[in-house]
């Protein structure tokens, strides 16, 4: 696992030994990567079941603010830890939050540009946490929200807080970019 683009290009990403990451592949990665283009210059990031922190270290690398990483389980959050020590990031640049992700999102203050989130393909709460970013005042109306979830758990997309504008499919994986409702494009 490697950083595809910016300022850490080519720096391996540890994975760990953990089975219950399972780290974003570099397929899934580009693609996410090469739809968003250049979005990330100067923005604020949240990364939600961050796991190694491989989606959220790959926007520092082009070019992020900050970075607030999401992760409930320690064997992740040691993982994410490593890779922070080994890319050298400076430590103003990130946040590691060890909480679980719709405790995070229901007391969460901050606004964010960019929302990654990458859950366990069998987490049954992914349509309530899509409604509470949406809902909320989470993610900036200039933002966007992109899951990475699998063809079995699909989203609701019929009289929503939201609009799908694209969605790649990936073997049995989707990647579904989302809007707040405002934005008609």
């Amino acid at each position: 696992m490697r950083i595809l683009s910016g300022q850490f290009r080519g720096k391996k990403l540890f994975a760990g030994n953990d089975l219950s990451i399972r780290p974003t592949t570099g397929k899934i990665k580009e693609i996410i990567f090469s739809i968003l283009g250049d979005f990330f210059t100067n923005i604020e990031v949240l990364d939600l079941f961050s796991g190694s922190g491989s989606l959220g270290f790959e926007t520092l690398s082009r070019g992020a603010k900050h970075v607030t990483f999401v992760e409930k389980e320690r064997s992740s959050i040691n993982v994410l830890e490593k890779n922070l020590a080994s890319l050298s990031v400076d430590s103003h640049n990130i946040s590691i939050v060890r909480r679980d992700v719709l405790e995070y999102l229901k007391t969460c203050a901050m606004q964010f540009e960019l929302i990654l989130m990458d859950p366990p393909f069998r987490y049954s709460q992914l349509q309530v946490l899509v409604t509470e970013i949406m809902a909320g005042e989470i993610l900036k109306k200039s933002g966007i929200l992109v899951v990475h979830h699998e063809i079995d758990n699909p989203l609701a997309t019929d009289h929503m807080l939201y609009q799908v504008i694209k969605q790649k499919k990936i073997g049995r994986s989707l990647v579904s970019f989302i809007l707040p409702e405002e934005k008609n494009v």
